[in-house]
């Protein structure tokens, strides 16, 4: 690695890879990978659903506060889907197993930050003497 990334808390320098308050020495970096964790559904469905029953009721029942709790919960549900946001995690393998280094709503730099890993990762080992054989 010729020089060093340093971007949003990141640094990927020839000693390893910073983030998070974590050192992760290069010597023991194998691969990185982004995982994309989407939008949870049940929650919002639950909450709007809810809310559809109470409108419902309120509709049939000729229920003034039934209506406006229906309609109040459906659009609890609908901000609840709306707020949410798709998250990136970067996570990389070590000789101790898989762990999580990066959480980002920006896939583009979890995607770049994967990229120069790999990259420093064939570097060190291009450049690494070979293992003696016992």
């Amino acid at each position: 690695m010729d020089t060093p990334f340093n971007e949003r808390g990141v640094t990927l320098s020839r000693a390893g890879l910073s983030a998070s308050g974590q050192m992760i020495p290069l010597r023991d970096l194998r691969t990185a990978r982004v995982v994309k964790i989407p939008r949870q559904k049940p929650l919002p469905v639950i909450i709007a659903l809810i809310g559809l029953v109470a409108l419902v009721a309120g509709i049939f029942t000729g229920s003034g506060p039934a209506l406006v709790l229906g309609v109040m919960t459906i659009v609890v549900g609908y901000l609840t889907w709306i707020t949410q946001d798709v998250i990136f995690q970067l996570m990389v393998v070590t000789p101790d197993g898989e762990r999580e280094v990066l959480i980002t709503k920006d896939q583009e730099f979890a995607d770049k930050v994967a990229t120069l890993v790999g990259e420093a990762v064939a570097k060190h080992a291009a450049g690494a003497p070979a293992k003696p054989q016992a």
